[in-house]
């Protein structure tokens, strides 16, 4: 018997050493239901300050294991306690059928089976401050000799309280994309993300997971709501607001919808970040703009938000197509005195700077020039086009009566924190009798024109309200002359919306052709083209030669 008894410890320990050979040195065995332990919490968002929280295992789902926090437990009734059971097994059904697949499909995965050797993520309910959702604390990530008050795990904490409402899925699908961004910046690319933009596509990850598709009542509705209230709050300043969040859903929301959502995943598994991620994308797929002309263009698509003459001055999402941001200042203009106005603006500031003309000076034109250092200053007109006064000097029209200055304080593009020191600029009018410079739109060009804007080789072939940009190999194909492209301004060229993709006359796929001579198919249904924001009409149809020109590079699903 002792013998026995001695073998089987043994044994026992050789399958621990197995066990351990295979997972490493952390947790070998899987949670079980009624499981306890004490997890370290962070007491800024605690409900009671408290730094550890005593917890039970009450659900172990596919991806996840459902903790909570005792004293809430024990405080339940036999009937709320069996309510609350089959609110967690929802909620747990939820998580393992569309957050958990979509999110890693679309940004990549968590850490798996990551610092714990467990495939699962942990899921802490517990109460939490007032209008706190949930937290993902990046701490937990690593091991205690690095940080003591690490629970070692995959893990993200949502408010208990709301288990009981539609909110919990909104929070956890939240928190689960800082989750697997901190697998995908930190871990595998030793980089960390901006705050805004992770947050930002955190944001997005609601929209993802179909959380907004009922738009009213929504998380989408209720941040736009919040955004038109105050709509100047800095882009990329992160005092950890409501505004914060309004202004980082919509700006997401405008990105993904001009760009296709693809643009946000992108800058999630980029080894940049923030401001210079998303230039990355754009340079990438031959977008000729960059991020501070993106941003003046969603200030354009706040105010003006219509597509009709381009789609980047308006939201694609049908449910944002209602917002009319009202203008920031409204001044009169006089034609007897020099005109003058010193605003101050942070970092990536939203702004919207009104001038109504004086009738008494009808005869003139307008001279605008600006001093501000780290400044772009936009001109929108009263056609509703958007110009960007590159020089710091621009005449137009007194036209309509009115125009609109966008001044971006683009100086600082990393390193944003909570809170940012606003810079000055002075933005000056005064009537003059030279005639108006090129700003203003001319003539529309003819469908299938070639076009180049001063100071650049580049040649580009348009279409309806698009552009797209030809390699010069790719002329010969239609026989088209480089010397015959109309030089155009720089506010024509920026009125086009870029496009790259094409499909062959004589075929039905549709191919985004990027910088480096690949195409790449779409590979979806019609459907997921136009549910992702895609326009039809940006898809150039071009001859066999050109399409067999380019080689073929992998598939685009998203």
């Amino acid at each position: 018997m002792h013998r026995l008894s001695f073998r089987f410890r043994i044994l026992l320990i050789v399958l621990a050493v197995l066990v351990l050979g295979q997972f490493g040195a952390g947790k070998a065995f899987a949670d079980t239901i009624g499981e306890h332990h004490t997890f370290f919490v962070n007491q800024a968002y605690d409900a009671t300050g408290r730094t550890s929280v005593p917890v039970t295992l009450e659900y172990v789902s596919t991806h996840a294991y459902f903790y909570v926090e005792d004293s809430y437990l024990n405080n339940l009734r036999p009937f709320e306690r069996a309510q609350f059971d089959q609110q967690i097994t929802s909620s747990a059904q939820e998580f393992d059928n569309n957050v958990y697949p979509k999110e890693t499909a679309f940004w990549g995965s968590e850490a798996n089976p990551g610092i714990d050797n467990d495939p699962k993520i942990t899921i802490l309910l517990e109460r939490l401050n007032q209008g706190t959702g949930g937290y993902f604390d990046s701490t937990n990530e690593y091991p205690v000799t690095q940080a003591p008050t690490s629970n070692q795990r995959e893990m993200i904490t949502g408010n208990v309280l709301s288990v009981a409402t539609n909110q919990f899925k909104v929070f956890i699908s939240h928190e689960f994309q800082h989750l697997i961004s901190f697998n995908q910046k930190e871990l595998l690319r030793n980089v960390s993300e901006d705050t805004w933009l992770n947050e930002l596509r955190s944001q997005y990850a609601i929209t993802l997971v179909g959380y907004n598709d009922n738009f009213q009542g929504s998380d989408l509705f209720q941040r736009m709501q919040t955004f038109l209230s105050n709509p100047i709050d800095s882009l990329t300043e992160w005092p950890n607001t409501n505004l914060d969040y309004a202004s980082a859903t919509l700006f997401g929301q405008y990105l993904a919808g001009r760009f296709g959502p693809s643009i946000l995943a992108d800058t999630g598994q980029s080894p940049l970040i923030g401001i210079a991620s998303i230039n990355q994308y754009l340079t990438s797929h031959q977008v000729n703009e960059q991020f501070s002309d993106v941003f003046a263009d969603w200030e354009w698509a706040n105010y003006f938000n219509n597509q009709t003459q381009n789609p980047a001055f308006g939201y694609a999402n049908p449910n944002l197509q209602t917002i009319h941001v009202p203008p920031t200042d409204t001044e009169q203009l006089t034609a007897q005195a020099p005109n003058s106005y010193p605003y101050s603006l942070k970092p990536w500031q939203p702004s919207w700077y009104q001038f109504r003309t004086d009738s008494s000076a009808a005869g003139e034109n307008i001279k605008i020039s600006w001093q501000g250092s780290g400044f772009q200053v936009y001109y929108a007109d009263a056609a509703g086009v958007e110009h960007r006064v590159s020089n710091g000097d621009i005449i137009i029209p007194p036209a309509a009566g009115s125009f609109l200055l966008m001044p971006v304080n683009d100086y600082q593009t990393i390193n944003f924190g909570a809170s940012e020191v606003p810079s000055a600029i002075v933005l000056s009018m005064q009537y003059t009798t030279q005639p108006q410079t090129t700003a203003v739109l001319a003539p529309a060009l003819n469908d299938g024109s070639l076009i180049v804007h001063a100071g650049t080789p580049d040649i580009y072939v348009v279409w309806g309200t698009y552009k797209r940009y030809l390699a010069l190999d790719v002329l010969k194909f239609y026989s088209l002359d480089a010397s015959t492209a109309i030089t155009v301004p720089e506010g024509i060229f920026q009125s086009y919306m870029p496009s790259n993709y094409i499909r062959a006359i004589d075929e039905k796929k549709v191919y985004a052709v990027w910088p480096d001579g690949t195409k790449h198919w779409l590979n979806m249904t019609a459907q997921h083209f136009t549910d992702s924001y895609r326009d039809w009409n940006s898809v150039f149809i071009v001859n066999n030669l050109e399409s067999n020109f380019y080689k073929i590079g992998p598939d685009i699903t998203q």
